[in-house]
């Protein structure tokens, strides 16, 4: 039910240049499921500490879902230790199928091929996107 969904944000905030970041969390989070989305995932730092402060505050699950998966460096290893329970990201930015297994099931990976390659059709045929958006939604609800 959408009225039992509750918005809170978590803010980052970086004193000077190299030090300690804080994170504010902005709403209630408590008894919670958590879903944190984000324009991307490079080394997972501010995911794993977005997911450790609303776990401190007393969230249930927490999920994460972001546009780009990079996973440099540490990231699934931080994603591994984490108490996240899955990171969704689409396929934007190959992904090394090594690091999905080494996530221990937590990273799962989406194909935008066909929702892009139709956004494109649409777009050369001067179609309507708007009535794409509507598609989806409806394919959406009819498969739960």
């Amino acid at each position: 039910n959408i009225n039992d969904i509750n918005f809170a944000m978590i803010t980052k905030h970086r004193t000077i240049t190299g030090q300690r970041k804080t994170y504010d969390v902005i709403g209630k989070v408590e008894d919670c499921d958590v879903i944190i989305v984000d324009d991307m995932v490079d080394t997972a730092g501010t995911l794993c500490e977005a997911v450790n402060e609303v776990k401190r505050r007393g969230a249930n699950r927490v999920l994460g879902f972001a546009t780009h998966g990079v996973f440099s460096g540490p990231a699934v290893y931080r994603i591994l230790n984490s108490p996240i329970e899955e990171v969704v990201v689409t396929n934007t930015i190959p992904l090394d199928q090594k690091d999905i297994e080494n996530s221990g099931g937590k990273i799962k990976q989406l194909s935008v091929s066909v929702i892009l390659a139709e956004a494109i059709r649409r777009i050369q045929q001067k179609e309507s996107l708007t009535e794409l958006h509507l598609a989806y939604q409806n394919q959406q609800e009819e498969s739960k």
